[in-house]
């Protein structure tokens, strides 16, 4: 298999199960750091726009912030992970943490894909509803 030839090492299970690694280059430091530092950068621009959402549009509020959790906790774990890579701690700078984090980080965004997609939809319309009949319910003077 051509495809595959550059990348024999991740498809071995000895480099995801090695209790003393290899150190990671600084090149590949600087990657890793700065794809889960992005991680953290959007996930507080979505926090802001949570909070600026939340008097008008609730929903789409609640619905930014459902997207910021697990792009924030990706973002902290696969820094902290990366500090006992680049540290070489015997088994917690194993590289199968950064396979079990992109699961992780996988089935969140398959929940929050349910959610936008089956769940979501059906709360609008019970909002929409709910201020359909609310302005034909008397007001507190």
């Amino acid at each position: 298999m051509a495809i595959f030839r550059g990348y024999a090492a991740f498809l071995d299970y000895k480099y995801w199960l090695n209790l003393h690694p290899v150190a990671l280059g600084p090149d590949l430091v600087t990657g890793i750091l700065s794809f889960f530092a992005w991680f953290i950068v959007a996930a507080v621009i979505l926090w802001l726009a949570a909070r600026s959402l939340k008097k008008k549009q609730p929903r789409y509020g609640q619905l930014a912030r459902k997207f910021a959790s697990p792009l924030f906790g990706a973002g902290v774990m696969g820094m902290l992970l990366l500090f006992f890579s680049y540290e070489q701690v015997p088994v917690l700078g194993m590289r199968l943490w950064f396979l079990l984090l992109c699961l992780y980080f996988l089935f969140e965004i398959g929940r929050l894909a349910n959610y936008v997609v089956i769940d979501f939809p059906h709360l609008r319309h019970e909002d929409m509803e709910r201020a359909r009949l609310m302005k034909y319910m008397s007001k507190k003077k």
